[in-house]
């Protein structure tokens, strides 16, 4: 996985960051909403590859739940 920066709203369009640029040239992604967070997929998007991304959102969002609240106490 490569972090790419930022996605700006302007005005109601998405705005990528110069980074995204430098990805393969994609003509459409698939925009999926996991716990608030917003990820781009590119074509086609398989339900299988789906469920797996989303298994492991919900993991990782735990575990770092986990980390935040032993490091509080």
């Amino acid at each position: 996985m490569k972090y790419l920066g930022v996605v700006k709203n302007d005005h109601g369009h998405l705005v990528m960051p110069d980074a995204f640029r430098e990805t393969p040239e994609r003509r459409s992604y698939e925009a999926i909403e996991v716990g608030g967070d917003i990820m781009l997929m590119t074509n086609p998007l398989d339900r299988e590859r789906m469920e797996h991304i989303q298994r492991l959102a919900r993991q990782t969002i735990k575990e770092h739940r986990k980390t935040l609240e032993a490091l509080a106490k």
